[in-house]
């Protein structure tokens, strides 16, 4: 459902029960409650199905540097971050290597991809075009075009990771598209950070805890950005990692968060929820209004929402779906989502 649909939803809801409350049909008022409900509906589905919710990002160590700023250091705020580590990109046209370098800053994937375009065209001789659509990049140019995403003499301080080329040498086109998505998400919370070991398994970094205070403040040794072995929060849009990193290691560490649902700010815009779980939504806005004027069907909302929440969280708890023979019936499935 959209938000249309609804606060058209919470209205049926309201003269199915009772009487709507004063104010009720008010729509911005409305739209307030429905973007805190989704917030509150994501963190009841945020234990059960963290894989929907999940996203991971290459984090870029720089040599000397502890503490690294979620947005404008991890750029997993909306933003995509480019760093002395990973400013780099070698392609050539076919007679000769040419080097792009990218200028270290925050940039949104529109702003990446002018820059990309502005230093790949002034470095060679083609005319480029680089897109970002379907949190896919794609870079391409007007003659002969290859990417050295594994043999480049700068890969160490690649940009390929970032933009979601993988470490592959791309001849042959004049056109490529990325290999991975690059979803610029909000983030809500970490779930872990790995270390990633060329070669073998990757490897969690351990969590320090804050009120652990003396691991934080005592422990100042450097180490290889291979053996950064220690993570935890600095505040609460920093973290920090231990030892400190002695050289530049370009996405050395991989990091899975959980994204923050975003609000709706238009009446076409649909929650990033599970479609079953909307419906979920609405009867939270209804209770909140309940709630707040004493009316005598709030409990009657709050089973009803419990209910179906219940229901969701087991049926989509599994992403496998039911079990063979244990598909839920037409009536359980209109339970669901009534």
């Amino acid at each position: 459902m959209n938000r249309e649909e609804i606060r058209d939803h919470v209205r049926e809801l309201a003269d199915e029960l009772t009487e709507a409350p004063e104010g009720l049909f008010t729509d911005v008022q409305l739209d307030k409650f429905i973007n805190r409900s989704i917030e509150k509906v994501q963190l009841d589905f945020l234990e059960f199905m963290p894989w929907y919710f999940r996203k991971e990002v290459a984090i870029s160590l720089v040599i000397n540097q502890r503490e690294y700023n979620i947005s404008s250091d991890l750029g997993i705020d909306g933003n995509i971050v480019i760093t002395v580590a990973n400013q780099q990109l070698d392609f050539d046209e076919g007679a000769g290597p040419f080097l792009a370098t990218i200028t270290p800053n925050t940039y949104t994937p529109a702003t990446l991809c002018t820059e990309i375009d502005t230093k790949m065209t002034a470095a060679g001789g083609a005319a480029y075009a680089i897109t970002y659509s379907g949190k896919v990049f794609r870079i391409s140019n007007d003659s002969t075009l290859n990417l050295n995403a594994a043999t480049g003499p700068n890969i160490a301080n690649g940009i390929w990771s970032t933009i979601g080329f993988a470490a592959t040498d791309l001849t042959g086109f004049i056109n490529y598209a990325g290999d991975q998505y690059i979803d610029v998400q909000n983030f809500l919370m970490f779930e872990s950070i790995m270390n990633r070991q060329a070669g073998s398994q990757n490897r969690p970094l351990l969590y320090l805890d804050p009120k652990d205070l003396f691991l934080h403040e005592t422990v100042g040794a450097t180490g290889t950005p291979a053996n950064v072995r220690y993570w935890g929060y600095k505040d609460v849009d920093e973290i920090f990692f231990v030892p400190t990193p002695n050289a530049n290691g370009a996405s050395q560490l991989l990091g899975y968060y959980f994204r923050k649902i975003a609000d709706l700010n238009s009446n076409t815009d649909v929650p990033e929820l599970p479609r079953l779980s909307h419906a979920l939504v609405s009867l939270d806005v209804l209770r909140k209004w309940y709630i707040r004027d004493g009316d005598k069907s709030a409990a009657s909302i709050e089973g009803r929402f419990n209910t179906m929440l219940t229901n969701l969280q087991f049926r989509l708890g599994n992403p496998q779906g039911p079990r063979p023979g244990k598909r839920p019936g037409t009536p359980e499935i209109a339970k669901m989502t009534s």
